[in-house]
């Protein structure tokens, strides 16, 4: 039986905030990252990295950590933008962040309110080992 080399890698976002808006347009023709075999997925399953980004309450700091446990393995995490970094308006404390932290290994940091494409596009290939 022969081995299956992985040409492709799959990313879902999750989270509310401007940096999604940012994110996807990596997609779009200017910037074209599917050139480089990275894919939008809708579906943890299909999801080989996590993309953590905007802001969060109690439920959805939840619901991200299950959507991480449903990815099969290995898994990746970035946390992309302010209010992942450095917590926001709507959690000052940053006690969700510190849960989060806690229970997940992020991978890569991207900075920025919100990022620039160039940015995302930039830590996805250094994940990958491509930059």
């Amino acid at each position: 039986m022969s081995s299956v080399i992985k040409r492709n890698f799959n990313i879902l976002v999750t989270g509310f905030g401007g940096c999604k808006q940012e994110i996807f347009a990596a997609q779009g023709a200017l910037y074209d990252i599917q050139r480089f075999g990275v894919n939008f997925v809708s579906t943890p399953e299909n999801a080989d990295l996590l993309v953590v980004q905007g802001f969060y309450n109690k439920k959805g700091m939840i619901r991200v950590l299950e959507i991480y446990e449903r990815m099969s393995r290995p898994r990746s995490v970035i946390a992309v933008g302010s209010c992942v970094l450095n917590g926001n308006l709507f959690n000052r404390e940053n006690e969700l962040l510190r849960l989060f932290r806690s229970k997940v290994r992020i991978d890569v940091y991207v900075p920025g309110c919100p990022l620039r494409p160039e940015a995302f596009i930039y830590a996805v290939l250094k994940l990958l080992d491509r930059a």
